[in-house]
């Protein structure tokens, strides 16, 4: 796909279209190996500029400069105002997700936002109205809990320069494991981030042993400023290990001899081998040690974070007040979107929240109609929830965990039957293990109960007499649900391990046997389900593997088990499904003896074995025991557990899919809580969402994209929108709840289009409408007329002729044509949007938005994002550090479809060098220093292949833009217009002449035009240049001026690439033999007989459609169907051509002739079949002798094939053919190439 485009380029050009290109990952390699100075256009000017540019900012501040200038003079021509029209035409609207004011813009805002600027100008070029409009999100609980958080501090450590505690000692770990050495282990721990401008002295390093009290181990003296920055704010220190569990803290010493308050106490460390011991009988290598509980690591403090963002200490104070960050950041949104080239309407921007009684209106006027149309319930649901907060925890109000549901499990009551020694106390109570599954159909195959030994139970009251025995983080989780009381405190009887409940007898609900024995399974996860595990190895490669193990008498005694706690259990069938095409009545037995799983470490095998047996055993299994003996598993799922529940020996709980964590900082838990919720997921609602993105009238640009979307409405279900409290607006009809940050964040764009009648651009409105309309003016009756075309509101204050314009603007801007975003945001935002578009605009489909196109995330360097590594940027820093337009076209390179995109620095960097000196060589030509000629465009062949590639690439970047693949649009107006002409200057000068003045001045219009999507500043300057009045933003895209050529193209190609390289190649394997004195060019006007044979076969195949132009690689890289029949196709063909008697003399050159006229039809069309060339291939190559002679640094004179120059011409004469001159060289052997006798 490359290949076409590279070619036409010249050889130095060439790199520069491959580094661009999506395609071109075969090229990389080449490219890796060499400077980042080879992609581009290489003029004497420029690396000089590159040169100077690495001691001096003068370029950089001159572009910025530049800059400012013409975003003065868009404001002053208010270029981006625009208001609807009376008459009807073409227009554009597009949003983006308006980002949450927490904080600055960053760079992976601005490159997902780079998408919706880019359509924007586009559209703009192509004739339409366009409307950009942008607001800033401030409803929910990340900015009530940062206030919040930051109160807390200041309460705590003191203010404005609190005293932080040290971070919590981490061991240092490698593939998950704590590594010791002889000395111990290594701690690493955080500085603390303030310390009331006291200076540090020293790091007290503590240790505990067990039950004993912490005592010192190693005081580590305060490095300076330039070690600690270097280590990124932390330091590290040995530590010894006891053999009983170590658990370490560290108390940080000021110079004053105060303290730090103390900092969290590490994980507790337990090794499991001594010290492997030399010959010597010293100890000596590894060990490897476990943590017996992970606790989560430091959270950073709010006070810390701002800091981060420059803000003073002394300045921070208000930001404990959530109303001032709505205050603060909005407007340096503004700052950094301007100073970034967006194209807002910022006379519609607004924020959001109670705050802006305007938007306020609109939100409650949008839930009523939701309400009204029953897509809004009230009760009880399981709910993602925040103890600290006390409410519902939404995907906007969480630190960790966007996206995370509640999981439902069904808890096995397993009653304990004999009660351990540990647990005396309980005796006389009925004590249950609770044993969380997703299968609650399979506990009729149950031959055990699963525990993990070193794990830590609670044993927690439940009704009456029962006890129940499970992790404490489920016994939490249960509480919230009233499953264990009180509400959020469940009372804990006491503590018992795991490995004090082995081989207690238990009674396993639904299983054959009466009782079974508790047994150990290292491999559970306590911060999973309940810490307790049903054993059915009939049906679970892992069971069954465990229990295979259990079965060797080593294991056996490893663990002080007993055999008759395991022989005695057979393998109870329990499903019957079809795996490789046989029935198979122990699915997990089959696939562990077929993958060859020989324990329960095989964990590779055991999840493909897992995958198989879950996978078709719910979809295609049939229940071969239990009361449900022959249904299809499927159904035996839920009517099982219910069996189980209506006779007490299970119950449904539900706890978090992973981990959530809160903004406040706490983890969180599924709680059963009243609230209002949005019935997402209903049938006849889903349905009308399923219809319109896979309709004609909405487009996703990326079919995979379109198949998130899918996966999102399927997934998406009952979605709680109402809080306790929090930033935003009141539920109208009962406002003790407050609408939650993604629901009132859905048809939000339908306001932009009114927006500037109602705040006049003041983003909380708080100045009044300039048209008179106060809050209370907006009615549900007035906005049913605005939105909806409903009846005229006779009785509003608002005055006719504005409602009428607000209806006009309404009706003229949507819908949303297109909504740019982060491919994260299909699965809440993006789809929600669509599901409330089309319940507000049920009467009216052609109201639901157009298009949405979603990207991936985005890497900086190749690498994540991260402030350690030094490539996490605001917006304001990256173009601090370089320019608005050099980030954009930084933005536009990284690519553009849903995997990872990369931001280059490099690239940003060489077009900051590089814009200068095209300006400053764009306005010698224009100002005539550089001269031009005046004459005729198509006068000379180099004008018309140069007004050619003009033509095609304008044709083929309008394409790219209107497809939003900007990387291409990016390659072909930029890297590849410039190097178009390039290759026009450097002809031209061989020629010894001058550039055709019309088609310089033509250029330089056009590239300032196409351009200007991604480099608006660069393009308006030039813009002035050329002399041109009002903004380039304002000009019309080019049309050719005629159609594309391919005979020129080929022309192109063949002169200014093929043979020059050809020839250079063949004059540096002749050096050896001495120094060229001249050259002279053949050129052959037919084929041999044998090859006009081939040529007129290929033809003939192709004419009747069984010859396609590709190449094989590219036939191979086909689907295998129709690769397959390309293929074969070819087959016959070399077939043909090998049985025809008049070939055969030339048998080993018929294939590679063949091919090679087919390679090249693949990439300048069936002309490349033709017997002879489709242009003057003599006259060409006379018309620029002078160019080789340039290239060659030769004389050259050009002749015909069939008239050599000389007798000992014969041979090189002989070997040119059509479209492939041969070449002789005049040498003197006396003279090798380096000049030497």
């Amino acid at each position: 796909q490359v290949l076409p485009s590279v070619l036409r380029l010249p050889p130095r050009a060439r790199l520069l279209a491959i580094t661009c290109s999506e395609g071109g990952d075969c090229c990389r390699p080449l490219a890796a190996q060499l400077p980042c100075s080879a992609f581009w256009p290489a003029g004497p000017s420029f690396k000089m500029a590159a040169t100077e540019g690495k001691q001096s900012f003068v370029r950089r501040d001159k572009l910025q400069e530049m800059e400012a200038d013409v975003q003065k003079k868009w404001a002053e021509l208010k270029v981006f105002e625009c208001d609807a029209p009376a008459e009807d035409c073409e227009k554009f609207m597009c949003t983006f997700p308006y980002p949450y004011m927490n904080g600055l813009l960053h760079i992976g805002h601005a490159y997902s936002l780079s998408k919706a600027m880019f359509a924007a100008h586009f559209n703009r070029l192509i004739g339409k109205k366009v409307l950009f409009p942008f607001g800033f999100h401030c409803t929910g609980m990340p900015i009530q809990a940062a206030a919040n958080k930051l109160k807390r501090e200041y309460e705590t450590y003191g203010k404005p320069y609190p005293i932080f505690p040290p971070g919590r000692p981490v061991p240092k770990e490698v593939d998950g494991s704590i590594m010791i050495d002889d000395e111990g282990v290594t701690l690493t721990w955080k500085v603390p981030g303030s310390t009331g401008q006291k200076e540090i002295k020293a790091h007290h390093v503590y240790m505990r042993s067990g039950d004993a009290d912490f005592k010192e181990i190693a005081v580590i003296p305060h490095p300076g400023p330039e070690v600690l920055s270097a280590q990124g704010g932390k330091l590290s220190a040995k530590a010894p290990v006891d053999s009983s569990p170590s658990i370490y803290k560290v108390r940080t010493e000021l110079a004053d001899g105060s303290f730090c308050p103390d900092g969290k106490e590490s994980d507790e460390v337990s090794v499991d081998a001594p010290t492997k011991a030399a010959k010597g009988g010293a100890p000596t290598g590894k060990r490897v040690a476990k943590k017996i509980l992970a606790k989560s690591g430091d959270a950073a403090f709010q006070w810390e974070i701002l800091k981060a963002m420059n803000i003073k200490a002394e300045d921070m104070l208000p930001f404990t007040d959530p109303l001032y960050w709505l205050q603060y950041y909005p407007p340096l949104g503004i700052r950094d979107l301007q100073r970034f080239g967006t194209p807002v309407d910022f006379r519609r921007s607004f924020i959001t929240t109670s705050e802006n009684p305007y938007y306020d209106m609109f939100i409650r006027w949008q839930f009523r109609k939701l309400k009204a149309s029953d897509k809004i319930g009230f009760g009880k649901r399981p709910t993602i929830f925040s103890e600290v907060d006390g409410q519902a925890c939404m995907d906007h109000d969480r630190a960790e965990g966007e996206g995370v549901c509640p999981q439902e499990y069904t808890a096995i009551k397993i009653e304990l039957l004999e009660v351990p020694e540990k647990m005396a106390s309980l005796k006389g109570k009925k004590i249950f293990l609770l044993a969380a599954t997703l299968r609650p159909e399979t506990m009729p195959g149950q031959t055990n109960c699963w525990i993990l030994p070193e794990g830590q139970y609670g044993c927690f009251q439940a009704q009456g007499d029962d006890v129940y025995v499970c992790s404490q983080k489920a016994a939490r989780n249960m509480s919230f649900q009233e499953l264990l009381e009180p509400w959020g405190k469940p009372v804990l009887l006491m503590t018992v391990a795991g490995k004090d409940l082995m081989g207690c007898k238990v009674k396993a609900p639904r299983s054959p046997y009466d009782a079974v024995h508790v047994l150990p399974l290292l491999t559970i996860k306590m911060d999973k389900g309940t810490g307790i595990v049903t054993s059915v190895p009939s049906d679970s490669p892992d069971d069954y593997a465990a229990f295979q193990d259990l079965l060797k008498p080593g294991k056996r005694e490893h663990f002080g088990l007993k055999a008759e706690w395991i022989e005695p259990f057979a393998i109870i069938p329990i499903i019957d499904v079809e795996i490789d095409g046989e029935m198979r009545t122990v699915a997990a037995q089959y696939m562990c003896e077929k993958l060859g799983v020989q324990s329960q470490k095989d964990t590779v095998k055991l999840l493909e074995a897992h995958d198989v047996c879950y996978k078709l055993g719910f979809d295609k299994g049939i229940m071969s025991g239990g009361p449900l003996k022959g249904t299809p598993v499927k159904q035996a799922k839920f009517t099982f557990r219910t069996m189980m529940i209506e006779a007490g020996e299970a119950f449904i709980y539900s706890e978090p899919e992973k981990k959530v964590v809160g903004r406040s900082g706490d983890e969180c838990v599924v709680a059963g809580i009243d609230q209002w919720y949005l019935k997402y997921g209903e049938e006849t609602w889903k349905n009308q969402i399923k219809e319109h993105i896979h309709s004609s009238k909405f487009n996703t640009y990326n079919d995979r994209i379109k198949d998130a979307f899918d996966d999102a409405i399927d997934w998406l279900k009952e979605w709680a929108c109402s809080r306790s409290f929090g930033l935003g607006t009141r539920v109208p009809w009962d406002e003790q709840f407050v609408i939650e940050s993604l629901s009132d964040s859905t048809i939000y764009m339908a306001y932009y289009t009114i927006a500037h009648f109602l705040q006049g651009g003041v983003l909380d409105g708080s100045n009044g409408s300039p048209e008179g309309i106060k809050p209370e003016d907006m009615t549900d009756d007035v906005l049913d007329y605005v939105f909806l075309n409903g009846p005229f509101p006779s009785g509003s204050p608002i005055k006719k002729e504005v409602l009428e314009k607000m209806q006009r603007e309404f009706r003229f801007w949507y819908p949303m044509d297109l909504r740019v975003s982060g491919k994260d945001l299909i699965q809440n935002h993006l789809t929600m949007s669509l599901y409330n578009h089309s319940c507000v605009w049920e009467k009216e489909p052609e109201m639901w938005p157009r298009s949405m196109f979603c990207n991936g995330w985005l890497l900086v360097n190749n690498e994540k994002m991260s402030k350690s590594k030094g490539n996490f940027f605001t917006l304001a820093d990256i173009m601090d550090k370089y320019t608005a337009d050099t980030v954009r076209l930084a933005c536009a390179n990284s690519g553009d479809t849903l995997e990872d995109a990369n931001f280059e620095e490099a690239v940003a960097n060489k077009t900051l060098l590089f814009m200068p000196v095209f300006l400053d060589s764009m306005a010698a030509l224009v100002g005539g220093s550089d001269p031009c000629q005046e004459a005729p465009e198509d006068a000379r062949f180099v004008d018309r292949w140069f007004a050619n590639e003009m033509n095609r690439l304008v044709t083929v970047t309008r394409t790219h833009y209107e497809a939003m693949s900007y990387r291409e649009a990016l390659k072909t107006s930029f890297y590849e217009f410039t190097a178009a002409f390039d290759q026009y200057r450097d002809v031209c000068k061989a020629g010894q002449s001058l550039p055709n003045k019309s088609l310089v001045m033509r250029y330089l219009e056009w590239q300032m035009i196409i351009l200007s999507p991604i480099c608006p500043h660069f393009c308006e300057h030039g813009w002035g240049i050329l002399g041109k009045t009002g903004s380039v933003l304002d000009s019309r895209f080019p049309t050719a001026t005629k159609p594309v050529d391919n005979s020129i193209i080929s022309q192109g190609l063949y002169m200014f690439d093929k043979v020059p390289h050809d020839f250079i190649k063949l004059l540096e394997k002749t050096a050896k033999l001495g120094a060229a004195k001249s050259a002279t060019v053949y050129v052959a006007k037919t084929f041999p007989d044998w090859k006009v044979n081939v040529l007129s076969i290929l033809r003939a195949r192709h004419a009747k459609g069984q010859m396609p132009l590709m190449t094989l690689d590219t036939m191979k890289a086909l689907e295998k169907e129709e690769g397959a029949k390309v293929q074969a196709q070819w087959k016959e063909i070399m077939a043909e051509l090998m049985s025809d008697a008049s070939l055969k003399p030339f048998g080993k050159h018929v294939g590679p002739f063949a091919a090679f006229k087919r390679d090249e039809a693949a990439v300048i069309g069936e002309s490349a079949l033709d017997a002879t060339v489709p242009f003057d291939e003599e006259s060409l190559l006379r018309e620029h002798s002078e160019y080789l002679k340039d290239k060659l640094k030769l004389e050259v004179s050009v002749a015909s094939a069939e008239a050599p120059v000389a007798p000992h011409h014969g041979d090189s004469a002989g070997t040119s053919q059509p479209g492939k001159p041969s070449v002789h060289f005049e040498l003197d052997p006396s003279v090798k190439a380096s000049g030497k006798k």
